[in-house]
């Protein structure tokens, strides 16, 4: 690639009988829920060129309203399967918020409950979910999913702080608390790190091939 990736030493993201990490959060979040509260001009960003859905970005700020997302609530409904009742008990949300968002934004979904281990399985859901090969950072597009063996987090726009790589993103299962500003029902609208080990999948609409 032709930019710097965090280099990831220490961190754990290798629960994968469960869609995310569990409940102690992601250690490489700390700084990434203070996006709102920074001067814009530390925060350089690239727009990706292509269509984009903005779709998605609707979808997912109606859905951090739904307090089903939260620590406090062990179950969760699966929109695209249904509206099927699962158990989460004390473990994360990002893949249910994710597949969520995506169903409600009009994209397709997978037949069954993909976990992020299933999700970044790249011989699984091609046809929906084709993995799309990232050279740079100008290969990202709004909408596109950024998957981690144990995370998975919904991509807007490249932020360049600190002379490393940052995703503004949507993700569920924060570690830090509701804040009232972008952080609600343990659901997060800002700065994530893009690190090394991940696959991104292009989420297609349900009546076209591409978008």
């Amino acid at each position: 690639m032709h930019y710097r990736l965090l280099t990831l030493t220490a961190i754990s993201l290798l629960i994968a009988v469960y869609g995310c990490s569990g409940s102690s959060g992601n250690e490489k979040e700390g700084v990434s829920d203070e996006i709102k509260t920074e001067p814009e001009s530390k925060n350089v960003f690239t727009e990706n060129s292509g269509l984009i859905s903005e779709r998605i970005s609707t979808a997912a700020i109606n859905e951090q309203k739904n307090p089903m997302y939260s620590r406090e609530e062990d179950s969760s409904y699966l929109y695209w399967l249904d509206n099927e009742l699962i158990i989460t008990d004390s473990t994360t949300k990002c893949n249910i918020f994710a597949m969520n968002v995506l169903y409600k934004a009009g994209f397709k979904c997978p037949d069954d409950y993909p976990l992020t281990y299933d999700l970044m399985d790249t011989a699984k859901f091609a046809d929906i979910l084709p993995v799309v090969k990232i050279n740079s950072e100008t290969d990202f597009r709004k909408g596109d999913l950024i998957i981690w063996n144990g995370h998975v987090i919904i991509f807007e726009y490249i932020i360049h702080y600190n002379d490393e790589l940052y995703a503004m993103a949507w993700w569920a299962g924060t570690n830090q608390e509701n804040n009232g500003v972008n952080i609600f029902n343990n659901v997060v609208h800002g700065r994530y790190p893009i690190y090394e080990g991940f696959i991104v999948r292009r989420p297609l609409l349900q009546n076209e091939s591409k978008y």
